[in-house]
């Protein structure tokens, strides 16, 4: 990895990650019922405007920002390191498109807790997070690397609210899954 990475438009960058998975999340989305759709895609209440602010920046720009930047990052399609990180980048996209799944198969008057629900809370987001960790070390980008890493910071005050909404809808099952079950995956 280089202090100043190569940006260059080209066919061999780093967009194909993110139209992959924009295509086969379109394509979930779009074979869901609505009430599973909306379940999904329901943006939680924040408690102040600061965490509903902090939570959108992110999501604009660490989120949205990153696929426009992998426009501009050009792959080495021969290297071990593009390899090892388009290992990591499926197993990500998967996790999170199984867990998407997951979600809108589940009894609406239940919390999710089967399937990758059970090493995660929010295993969407987590592993979309893991999904671009795999693109930065695929592109060998140090720039993708932290923007994932600071995405999971700042995503922060989003999993809180989410959490807070499940505690109100389901009550003491939620209050014991999240006893069982970590936020992340390793805490």
């Amino acid at each position: 990895m280089k202090l100043l990475p190569i940006h260059e438009i080209g066919l061999l960058n780093a967009w194909w990650f993110s139209l992959l998975y924009f295509i086969i999340s379109f394509i979930m989305l779009g074979i869901m019922p609505k009430d599973r759709r909306q379940r999904i895609l329901k943006f939680p209440k924040f408690e102040s405007k600061m965490e509903k602010l902090i939570s959108g920046v992110a999501l604009i720009i660490f989120s949205r920002g990153l696929i426009v930047y992998t426009i501009f990052i050009p792959i080495k399609i021969s290297s071990i390191t593009t390899i090892i990180g388009v290992m990591i980048y499926f197993t990500g996209m998967l996790s999170s498109v199984y867990s998407m799944w997951l979600f809108s198969k589940e009894d609406l008057d239940k919390p999710v807790t089967g399937g990758v629900f059970k090493i995660s809370r929010h295993p969407m987001q987590v592993m979309s997070i893991v999904m671009w960790i795999g693109v930065g070390i695929a592109s060998m980008n140090w720039i993708v690397i932290a923007a994932a890493i600071l995405l999971a910071f700042f995503s922060y005050p989003s999993f809180i609210a989410q959490e807070k909404f499940c505690i109100d809808k389901y009550g003491q099952s939620y209050i014991e899954y999240m006893k069982k079950t970590r936020r992340y995956i390793f805490f």
